[in-house]
């Protein structure tokens, strides 16, 4: 290890979505703040690529997330104006299944409770293949996010406000000395008054007392070709999410440049030890898992292009963690469960808030550790 050494106000570990949206918040904010990644962001080796993620505004896993989602699209109209960028794309989103479908029932119910715009819709376009009897609405204010490009917006935003990046910098240890954090890397030592550890599926690694309340999840998201192009935007093809008889979920995109539509499947658990155990290529399993899907309900599309592998760290409620830890010099972005990317731009500022112990923009205690027994 060399012996080279950085002080700043905040530390950053982690540059994925939370990571680089609390560093262009605390820059903002004129404050001396370093970030640091193990790889070379935006990467795909943790949780924040993947071409899109969705944004959904009628939200199933809780009204509580609404408020968050509405300022989440300002900030990123926000972004897009200080950056020059077109990062979310609001098309709307599709949703779609059964009478008993619990993720409508949900969706409806937070979008009554919060004054969200959810219209029944009839699906009569074959390129989204939907049972008769099934129900059909459309989030109007959702739409998708350009993964890698908002996270690379957030560090081109956080330098030019004076952020300082240093890449492939992996951590080894975090200790507090003389009330400042001091964090060993694989290239020296950090000095700061205060840590912010988004790390992703890294941070029990970090901070092993979080693997009581959290774990790590392989996901593989896969393109097809839309060889007859039926499903792009200008076709009217919007981001979709589909619950299936049994709950299981499948959603997708349109169709990007290369005319390639993403979909994956959000039902199946494979638990992983730690990122290091990570099977990053897609096997015939993944592959024989989202056949059906496709074939039933996006009938018309052509071959398998690619896929990509990555790891969704969560947490044992599937709700985020933004929090100070039992130590006032560290807060945690944890657990976001593969559902915080359009949270980012409110995740990173509530991190950069409790850092610079500025009272937060909304009501973020649900998010607390002390929810979970063992940190009560």
């Amino acid at each position: 290890m060399s012996d080279h050494q950085w002080s700043a106000d905040v530390l950053v570990i982690g540059l994925g979505a939370a990571g680089s949206a609390a560093l262009s918040f605390l820059a903002r904010a004129g404050v001396k703040v370093v970030g640091i990644d193990r790889y070379a962001p935006p990467h795909a080796m943790g949780s924040s690529h993947g071409d899109t993620r969705m944004l959904r505004t009628a939200y199933s896993e809780g009204a509580a997330y609404v408020p968050m989602v509405k300022r989440s699209i300002d900030l990123w109209r926000d972004l897009e104006a200080r950056t020059g960028q077109s990062l979310f794309h609001q098309t709307g989103v599709v949703y779609c299944g059964p009478g008993t479908s619990r993720f409508l029932a949900g969706a409806r119910a937070s979008a009554q409770q919060e004054s969200v715009q959810l219209v029944d819709i009839e699906m009569l376009d074959p390129a989204l293949a939907v049972p008769a009897g099934w129900q059909s609405v459309l989030d109007v204010a959702g739409g998708y996010l350009d993964a890698e490009a908002s996270v690379a917006a957030f560090l081109q935003d956080a330098i030019s406000h004076g952020a300082a990046i240093v890449d492939d910098c992996a951590c080894r240890s975090i200790d507090v000395r003389e009330g400042r954090v001091a964090v060993a890397t694989t290239i020296g030592i950090f000095n700061a008054g205060r840590v912010i550890v988004a790390a992703g599926a890294w941070a029990s690694e970090l901070m092993p007392w979080l693997r009581t309340v959290t774990h790590i999840e392989r996901r593989v998201q896969h393109w097809f070709k839309d060889d007859r192009g039926r499903y792009g935007t200008d076709q009217g093809f919007r981001p979709f999410l589909v619950t299936t008889e049994d709950d299981a979920g499948f959603y997708g995109f349109p169709a990007n440049r290369n005319g390639e539509v993403k979909v994956a499947e959000h039902f199946l658990v494979d638990r992983i030890a730690s990122p290091d155990k990570l099977h990053r290529s897609a096997t015939a399993a993944d592959l024989a898992l989202i056949r059906p899907l496709v074939s039933r309900f996006l009938p018309e599309l052509g071959e398998h292009v690619r896929s990509s592998v990555c790891m969704y760290p969560m947490s044992r409620d599937e709700h985020f963690i933004l929090a100070r830890d039992f130590r006032p010099q560290f807060v945690i972005g944890a657990g976001l469960s593969g559902h915080g990317f359009k949270f980012a731009p409110v995740i990173g500022e509530a991190l950069a808030n409790f850092a610079l112990d500025r009272p937060q923009e909304i009501d973020v205690d649900f998010f607390s550790l002390s929810r979970f027994e063992e940190f009560r």
